[in-house]
């Protein structure tokens, strides 16, 4: 069974574009995996998001995201391969 406590994370990044070319090569090559999106400028301070205390100026839209493919540790290597091509 694939769950977090047994996966380890593939690549972690923010391009959309290479985000979606490795799951289509995972999905190719039978690889099952997992994803997790993190929006940096959502996150809960204290007092309200990042977002809303100081606003979005500045910080480029295609960074505002992070993504993270994870994959079972035994198909962890075979898929490190699968990328590289």
């Amino acid at each position: 069974m694939f769950t977090v406590l047994n996966s380890e994370s593939l690549w972690i990044g923010t391009d959309l574009k290479r985000f979606n070319e490795i799951r289509d090569i995972l999905d190719s090559q039978n690889i099952k995996y997992k994803y997790k999106v993190k929006d940096q400028l959502g996150e809960w301070t204290g007092s309200g998001t990042i977002r809303g205390r100081v606003g979005s100026a500045g910080n480029p839209a295609e960074q505002a995201k992070q993504y993270e493919i994870l994959v079972d540790r035994k198909n962890l290597e075979q898929a490190r391969f699968a990328i590289q091509k």
